[in-house]
């Protein structure tokens, strides 16, 4: 879709429902078409299932980036691919953006999340990125301050893990293992507390149902 069409599209299903839409504009930078194109219908699909809508600007390189928002355009989200050939520019771009929206990556490999989260990234995704990894980020993006989390202690520290990116809990042996949309296992210490205690946070959003006494799901993730 053209930014003009989407527009008009967005503004036409407010008005036909009698309802304000949230309308998200995110920018989608890489210089691949199919990825580009991928993207943007995950993120239009995302906010047409929140009866929200989205406009999505596709760009070939940060250049393009900057020189969109130097004409006044401006997004909440950016989703910019750190490419091989030249990862420096996206980063670069990014920095640039810092005060101006979240930013959040995609790179065919883990060697520049460093770098990434140096200038406040919001998610690291490697490529390929499976459909609820987007799903998560969207979700994290949305919400106001990234959304809710839950303190997690581990055998290597704290973790603050947001409800946006949980899947699922599963409590064995007295451990809490948080399975995650990036397919990380989050295990937590052995308990000194009920599992409904570690629980009672989640359950308390209504994304979250206990089908079973060691089970809690995120319904959002499971849709």
């Amino acid at each position: 879709y053209s930014r003009a069409a989407q527009n008009a599209s967005a503004r036409k299903a407010g008005q036909e429902e009698g309802i304000e839409k949230m309308i998200f504009h995110i920018a989608v930078c890489s210089p691949d078409a199919v990825l580009r194109g991928r993207v943007q219908r995950h993120c239009l699909e995302y906010y047409a299932r929140r009866a929200d809508a989205c406009i999505v600007e596709q760009l070939e390189d940060a250049g393009a980036l900057l020189r969109k928002e130097d004409a006044g355009s401006r997004f909440e989200l950016y989703l910019i691919e750190l490419t091989a050939a030249n990862p420096a520019a996206g980063l670069q771009a990014a920095a640039q953006l810092r005060q101006r929206g979240v930013r959040a990556f995609l790179a065919h490999t883990p060697a520049y999340a460093y770098e990434a989260f140096r200038v406040d990234a919001m998610q690291y995704l490697q490529i390929p990125f499976r459909p609820e990894q987007l799903t998560a980020l969207l979700d994290r993006a949305t919400e106001p301050e990234y959304g809710p989390v839950i303190p997690v202690t581990t055998a290597t520290g704290l973790r603050a893990l947001p409800f946006a990116d949980i899947e699922y809990l599963e409590c064995t042996h007295h451990v809490v293992h948080f399975h995650l949309a990036s397919g990380e296992d989050v295990a937590s210490l052995s308990l000194r507390v009920p599992f409904s205690e570690v629980a009672k946070p989640l359950l308390a959003d209504r994304r979250f149902l206990q089908p079973h006494r060691s089970y809690v799901v995120n319904l959002a993730a499971a849709s």
